[in-house]
Parts: C-alpha cells; structure tokens; sequence
C-alpha cells in the first residue's frame, strides 16, 4: 500500500540572518511524517528574494524575508501607502 501523505506532517524551518539590517529570512521545509517523502511549494519563483518569498531550484525550500513586528512596513501599512518595495 503507498503512503497517502496526508495524516503526519513534519516541518523544518530555520532563520537565516542576512548581511543588512532588518535581514532576516525564514527557510521552510516540509515531509510527510509517515514516508519522509518531501513536500515541494508550488507558486514561487526560484531565487532568492530579502523582500519577498522565492524557492530553492528544486522547489523543496521556501526562502522567505520575515523582520521584526514594526521593523518595516506592514502589508497592510505597504498597502495603505501604496508601497511597493522598501529598503530595511
């Protein structure tokens, strides 16, 4: 019988701090939690992004850019202001 993939779940996630301030990024794996076969995020671009989210190239990793609650604009305050980008 093959595994569904749909009852254990198993996450990795670590936090990368990166050379500039306010430079954080979440990194996330997840694993079925009863075969190990890992799961791939669908949806992103491959690369890296320090404002947004990207994915490894083979699409195991979610890479993306976190700070510090009122470090940077919110997306609501980045919506509101109609801001795109920032710099942190």
């Amino acid at each position: 019988m093959t595994c569904q993939h749909n009852k254990n779940h198993r996450v990795e996630a670590k936090i990368a701090c990166l050379d500039r301030p306010n430079g954080f990024m979440a990194e996330l794996r997840i694993f079925c939690g009863d075969c190990g076969k890992p799961f791939q995020f669908l949806g992103l671009e491959p690369g890296l992004d320090t404002q947004g989210a990207r994915v490894s190239i083979d699409g195991l990793e979610a890479r993306i850019a976190i700070s510090p609650e009122g470090a940077l604009p919110s997306p609501m305050q980045r919506m509101s202001y109609n801001i795109n980008k920032f710099d942190g």
